[in-house]
């Protein structure tokens, strides 16, 4: 979120005062994650102004770093169009083509669709005092590569292979990945004695990969208990999976 325009308030002062006051985009993306198929040279995300203003949007891409500047960031895809007006109740097909054919065609790639809406600054008469906060909100949802011939994305999550491990002074989870795709987590825990010790930050695990995550309030090792996780399909549903984790 970038604040764009301040009146004569101050930056503080705004902020306390409408800390309580919820920001929403009008700018909305259909889908909370896209994937590009590999026999495919373009796909279109749907775009829509749930608003009754006019917005300004900009799209991009980015490979992860989340704070890098559109114009310096370099990836595979070309957005058609990258800046556009989007009038209130209205919709756009935003084309995402792939650029550069030169990935991976062994395992998926991550990369991220950001949209980024723009409201117009407010005419006269629309503001009595002046004052008056003014924000971009952008959205950020993944964009994955999915090299053509992967098709058994669904039993990804049961192939993970889970083991309990010593990371400093605290226990995790290790997964090891031995699919070409990602596995993307809604929660992670491991269930033991009827209670469920959650991982906090357990956002995804790569392909081909080994990933740590550690998990709260368990002070020792335990013989046995089940991992629990929910992962997230390629529609954004979520599914829920335990399994056994046998500790030696």
């Amino acid at each position: 979120m970038r604040l764009l325009r301040i009146g004569s308030i101050c930056i503080a002062a705004a902020c306390s005062m409408f800390a309580g006051i919820p920001a929403e985009a009008a700018v909305i993306v259909h889908g909370t994650r896209q994937i590009f198929p590999g026999e495919q040279r373009e796909i279109t995300v749907r775009v829509e102004n749930v608003g009754s203003n006019a917005s300004l949007v900009q799209a991009w891409t980015d490979a992860g770093d989340k704070s890098a500047k559109p114009e310096d960031i370099v990836t595979p895809f070309i957005l058609r169009p990258p800046v556009f007006r989007l009038d209130g109740k209205k919709s756009q097909n935003l084309r995402i083509l792939l650029a550069d054919t030169a990935l991976p065609q062994d395992q998926e790639s991550i990369y991220y669709l950001n949209v980024l809406d723009i409201p117009p600054t407010p005419q006269d008469g629309e503001i009595s005092t002046g004052n008056y906060l003014q924000f971009s909100l952008r959205t950020r949802i993944k964009l994955i590569y999915r090299p053509k011939g992967l098709n058994d994305v669904a039993r990804a999550p049961q192939k993970l292979q889970w083991q309990l491990v010593e990371d400093g002074k605290r226990w995790a989870l290790q997964a090891t990945n031995p699919t070409p795709y990602y596995v993307h987590f809604g929660t992670l825990g491991l269930r033991v004695g009827g209670v469920t010790h959650l991982s906090p930050d357990a956002p995804m695990i790569a392909p081909m990969s080994t990933q740590r995550y550690p998990l709260q309030d368990l002070r020792s090792s335990p013989k046995g208990g089940n991992v629990q996780f929910q992962y997230i399909n390629d529609q954004g549903g979520t599914a829920a999976q335990s399994v056994p984790l046998s500790v030696s």
